[in-house]
């Protein structure tokens, strides 16, 4: 069935006489690193709340991340599997993740990505995704997107959190959070756990590869006055992955990787000036270590790596007026790796980055913001790049419809393993790309139904790949990512909401040679994603996702094709009474056979049944 009717046939379950959920002006961060209305920037930015992640039982962060336009996840192998997020063509390289706050990139990976396979949804607030580079205020890797993974931040009062499931293949999950506010504190603290038999990471395989994973975060503020505020933040994960390697002995080997990332924060947030200039300045430490053993086979899967990000910052919005606010910061950052395979010595890499930057936002009349900003990074071991980007929202009619407009620049500093020897190019440059892109959101019908689409347009130059001619990494490609996201979020009643996005993207080879003109890897041209969710009076909720990804290619001359798929799951949940409530799902419902990774495997049908409580 070709992609065109998978569409079709989806857009044609939605009720002819359904309404949308009218959008709120909700508060970002991604755009300019302070909080401002969502109506004040011309970015794309989708936000994941809480109540979503409960609502779709969405167990990890990546299974949330399918549902936003313009985002594709591929995972090797079953839970805990090495998982990569793409964000409108760009690599998985060039997706930047923090969590907190804090960067969370693996830079002792060999492109710097970070693996989703390890974040859970369990003690997660909210996600935020900007969608195209925004380097001038986050520096580098942002120049696919920006995913700002938050915890449960503190609330009024006192809340808890507690959930707990089992599912196929022995999976258990066990979350607990509490939060609340007394006097000048403000805190939250919760943990999580994650234990499954999982499935065999590679196709053909006969033993299972499992999974088990503890989280803990932690988040408290004081507010030593009504304009100073102390800011503390702590995320801790350890992992073990049991998995398959590629050169070892295959489908049945025994490889195991046991991971650890750690992030932290300590900051201040001061307002000056009757309260116009909002500070904040802060250090950030980010510490990751993985350990692999393969008990059976020389593979490469012999390894200790350790990374470390150390990050002093500084960061300042200055409220001239109504009118005019100015935008401003700069950070120190200090990165080490150290690489060992096999038993060998390890190998140790370092740099420093310097960052300055600047922004100024302008509201020159009523429901038109402009913004436009510079930043500049030197680095010690390869010098200095500089990056522009603007963007322009409006809206004539209080906020009913929005026009946005981007112009960003995005670019991506080698990683240790890329630009220092003794595996690196040290004559390496940074990946850069221009993007723009054009979009409209519109809500009508009473503000009940909302519709949205923006097209976007990025050209990216000197990305990094190793060349065989040389044994290292070379700045050979060049890539044009074009699409458009669009989609209508409905809800005909109170208790009736249905979502559904659609994602073209166009990621194309345009560097010379043979695999010019082809489609980057593991990049679908087009998904879809559809979800409908109905309470009934008498408490129960009814859910269903379809989630339709066409083909693609999992090697740059476009010779492994990937068949395209649909996936259906049902959900529903039941309260006992006010605090208590029993909850299910059935995943991949109708057994689909999948590939998303050549010879990798996926889930088959799977079934979870919970219990949790709010008070």
């Amino acid at each position: 069935m070709t992609m065109l009717k998978y569409t079709a046939a989806a857009l044609a379950m939605l009720p002819m006489t359904a309404f949308a959920q009218p959008q709120e002006d909700e508060i970002v961060v991604t755009a300019s690193g302070f909080e401002q209305p969502r109506s004040e920037t011309g970015q794309a930015i989708e936000i994941v709340s809480r109540d979503r992640l409960d609502q779709l039982q969405s167990p990890t962060i990546a299974d949330a991340l399918q549902t936003v336009p313009g985002v594709s996840i591929a995972t090797r192998g079953g839970l805990g599997g090495q998982t990569s997020a793409f964000i409108r063509g760009g690599s998985s390289a060039q997706t930047l993740v923090l969590i907190d706050g804090v960067r969370i990139n693996d830079l002792t990976s060999p492109n710097g990505a970070f693996d989703f396979g390890a974040l859970m949804t369990g003690n997660i607030g909210r996600v935020e995704i900007l969608r195209g580079p925004n380097s001038v205020i986050w520096g580098s890797q942002a120049i696919g997107g920006v995913v700002n993974v938050q915890s449960i931040a503190p609330t009024n009062g006192f809340e808890g959190r507690m959930a707990s499931e089992y599912g196929s293949y022995d999976t258990k999950r066990l979350n607990a959070n509490i939060a609340g506010t007394s006097g000048a504190l403000e805190g939250s603290v919760g943990g999580a756990f994650v234990k499954s038999d999982g499935i065999s990471a590679l196709a053909g395989g006969t033993e299972r590869d499992g999974y088990a994973n503890a989280t803990a975060n932690a988040r408290l503020k004081v507010h030593v006055s009504d304009s100073f505020i102390l800011d503390f933040r702590s995320y801790y994960n350890r992992a073990r992955v049991e998995a398959d390697s590629e050169f070892g002995v295959g489908a049945n080997g025994l490889p195991v990787s046991r991971n650890r990332q750690f992030v932290g924060y300590i900051g201040a947030q001061f307002a000056l000036l009757d309260g116009r200039l909002h500070n904040r300045i802060a250090y950030t430490r980010t510490d990751l270590k993985r350990i692999g053993t393969d008990p059976i086979a020389f593979s490469f899967y012999n390894f200790n790596v350790r990374g470390a990000i150390d990050r002093a910052e500084y960061h300042a919005a200055f409220d001239v007026d109504a009118a005019l606010t100015f935008v401003a910061g700069g950070a120190y950052e200090r990165t080490f790796a150290s690489i060992s395979f096999e038993g060998a010595a390890p190998d140790i890499a370092r740099n420093d980055v310097v960052s300055g930057f600047g922004q100024i936002l302008v509201r020159p009349v009523m429901g038109l913001t402009l913004t436009a900003g510079l930043r500049h990074d030197a680095y010690s071991d390869y010098g200095g790049q500089t990056t522009l980007g603007g963007n322009a929202a409006f809206t004539p009619n209080d906020g009913r419809t929005m026009f946005r407009a981007t112009y960003g620049e995005g670019f991506r500093a080698p990683t240790l393993t890329e630009g220092q020897p003794p595996y690196g190019n040290p004559q390496l440059k940074p990946e850069t790309a221009r993007n723009f892109d054009l979009g409209v959101e519109h809500q009508f019908l009473e503000n009940e139904a909302q519709l949205f689409a923006t097209y976007f347009n990025r050209r990216s130059n000197d990305l990094i790949a190793y060349s065989s001619v040389t044994a290292q990494s070379e700045n050979i490609d060049k890539v044009a990512s074009t699409g458009l996201e669009a989609g209508i979020n409905l809800t005909p009643t109170n208790t009736l909401d249905i979502r559904a996005s659609y994602t073209r993207v166009d990621a194309i080879n345009r560097s010379a040679g043979a695999d010019a003109g082809k489609r980057q890897t593991l990049r679908p041209q087009n998904s879809l994603s559809l979800s409908a969710d109905w309470q009934a009076p008498f408490g129960l909720s009814l859910g269903s996702s379809l989630l339709i990804i066409g083909h693609s290619f999992d090697d740059k001359a476009n010779n492994v094709r990937l068949n395209g798929y649909a996936l259906v799951g049902l959900r529903g949940s039941m309260p006992l009474n006010d605090q208590l409530e029993v909850y299910g799902r059935v995943d991949n419902l109708f057994n689909a056979d999948y590939t998303v990774v050549s010879g990798y495997n996926s889930f088959g049908r799977h079934a979870t049944i919970g219990v949790r409580t709010k008070f």
